[in-house]
């Protein structure tokens, strides 16, 4: 179908288009004008749009399909890491104390030496980083190293007494700290909400200038792999400024849905500000708390004991009641709720807490979300449908974190990133990957959510596998819905922004195995392209 009368910016021919949009599900050919879809049809269905100064792309085949969009990742927070913090995904823990020491002559007075991104399970020593290991880098600097999953952090002696942690304070709410099973002494480990004091109260906040250059790297970094809208999972006041000052710039080459920290929630609600006010680029999304551990460390807060373990739960990081309090004033106010909880435990206390808050205040179209929702079982999955909750689940950590599989079993995993139950059940799920704890290749996620596979051939939970279409639509309309914006994006369909990603192969015809290697060959983003091979 064409529209008379202009001429398009962009045609696109010759081209494999997997729209997502049940109603014309493929198409040849497409114009765009005015940053959205205009025309969708057969290889001369937009023939008539093209002028002058159309520019005409002649794809000989290749796929097409909407901007991928991730539903949780770290997005902001993530670019300043790459900017300011060492690396830490490295093969051993002499390299790793290397890096941390590259960062000490960039490290100002009264200034901490940051990393990110270690995972104990993919170093050579298989194991934590203890005081001692930092200690040996500097005692002059404090040290603060966080675990790839973001729920474990590692200090040096320095940063454990600028936090007044010593061998006789007990764990913190929500929180605990590592000790030697020896001596009982702190070694440097902090689990939890143990870490926030530190965090957010004495690590110098990040110039306007490293917000900027961070912005710029995770734009880049994300836009190559064809990502064109986000939902960065936990943003910040000077983050929020950030995406402003990077919009007003022309600097922001993603749609970003900010999840709100819920420490901000008292000053948006008395703003009169509640989900969903902003543009299509920079837009105010739900309110993110955190009630358990992590998948990847081992924390999250699960009713059977860890394999090897006979009475490792994981950690729960808010009570029954603080939850259910949170949740139904939020709720009150008009906010989506976006709660991370991976362990079905918490899973389930969420949900009791969600259809508490709806039960006492009735409203439409909530679409209040459980961010992970790594374990679930048929309870949980009726809860959910029951509720409309949205599942945030990770999409890469099958085949990224396989190594880590054997902690839960076999029999979990059956229950575990869940997308084949939320489908089967009529749950909305998402692609999601929560970047930094998983790698951010939408390509990647897919094909962990198709093969169920590992990076090393081992398949976990075969029951959980989903075909690529679904998968697809996964990354694309589904992720719109969890925004309330499918109206406006997921999909190739006139009348919508006009994102989308040039794939060089068709995942649907590839060997699912090698989904993750088909390139990008362009990224566009409102009409315009933001990456290019």
């Amino acid at each position: 179908m064409t529209q008379s009368g202009r001429h398009a910016q962009t045609v696109i021919k010759n081209a494999n288009i997997i729209t997502i949009d049940p109603r014309t599900p493929k198409a040849s050919s497409l114009a765009i004008s005015d940053g959205k879809f205009i025309a969708i049809g057969d290889n001369t269905a937009c023939d008539s749009l093209i002028g002058p100064d159309t520019e005409v792309l002649n794809l000989s085949g290749k796929t097409v399909l909407p901007g991928f969009i991730d539903a949780h990742i770290h997005v902001l927070n993530s670019g300043i890491r790459h900017v300011m913090a060492a690396d830490c995904d490295l093969p051993n823990i002499p390299l790793i104390q290397q890096a941390l020491r590259d960062r000490i002559k960039e490290t100002l007075p009264g200034g901490w030496i940051q990393g990110f991104k270690f995972d104990d399970t993919k170093t050579q020593e298989k194991r934590f980083l203890f005081k001692s290991d930092l200690d040996a880098v500097t005692t002059e600097y404090p040290i603060m190293v966080a675990h790839r999953a973001g729920h474990i952090y590692y200090l040096n002696s320095t940063a454990l007494a600028a936090a007044n942690f010593d061998d006789n304070t007990p764990d913190p709410p929500g929180g605990r700290l590592g000790r030697d099973p020896d001596t009982g002494g702190l070694n440097g480990v902090v689990y939890e909400r143990a870490i926030e004091p530190i965090r957010f109260g004495l690590i110098p906040p990040e110039t306007p200038d490293i917000r900027q250059k961070g912005l710029i790297t995770i734009c880049k970094m994300l836009n190559q792999v064809g990502l064109t809208s986000v939902h960065d999972a936990r943003v910040i006041q000077t983050e929020f400024d950030a995406y402003q000052n990077g919009l007003d710039n022309a600097e922001l080459t993603l749609r970003v849905y900010a999840l709100m920290y819920h420490p901000h929630f008292e000053a948006l609600k008395n703003a009169g500000i509640k989900t969903g006010f902003g543009n299509e680029f920079l837009r105010i999304g739900g309110i993110k708390m955190i009630a358990d551990g992590a998948i990847a460390a081992r924390t999250a807060y699960i009713s059977e004991p860890y394999i090897g373990s006979d009475c490792d739960h994981g950690i729960l990081a808010m009570t029954q009641e603080e939850i259910e309090t949170n949740v139904i004033n939020m709720h009150n106010a008009g906010f989506q709720v976006c709660i991370h909880a991976n362990g079905d435990l918490t899973i389930d206390m969420v949900l009791d807490s969600y259809m508490k808050a709806q039960k006492l205040n009735p409203r439409t179209d909530t679409r209040h979300r459980i961010e992970h929702c790594s374990l679930v079982n048929p309870d949980i999955l009726r809860k959910m449908r029951e509720s409309n909750t949205i599942a945030t689940p990770f999409c890469t950590y099958v085949y990224h974190h396989g190594e880590k599989m054997p902690f839960f079993g076999e029999e979990r995993l059956k229950w575990m990133f869940a997308q084949k139950s939320f489908l089967d059940y009529g749950i909305t799920s998402t692609g999601a990957t929560d970047y930094p704890p998983g790698p951010f290749e939408p390509l990647l996620g897919i094909q962990s959510c198709v093969t169920r596979t590992d990076s090393n051939g081992k398949t976990w939970g075969v029951e959980q596998q989903i075909s690529v279409d679904e998968a697809l639509k996964i990354y694309t309309l589904n992720g719109a819905y969890a925004s309330f914006e499918e109206n406006i994006k997921g999909s190739i369909t006139e009348g919508k922004l006009a994102d989308l990603v040039i794939l060089s192969d068709d995942p649907r015809t590839v060997d699912p195995n090698t989904i993750k290697d088909i390139p990008v060959e362009r990224t566009i983003l409102g009409g315009n392209t933001v990456f290019e091979k």
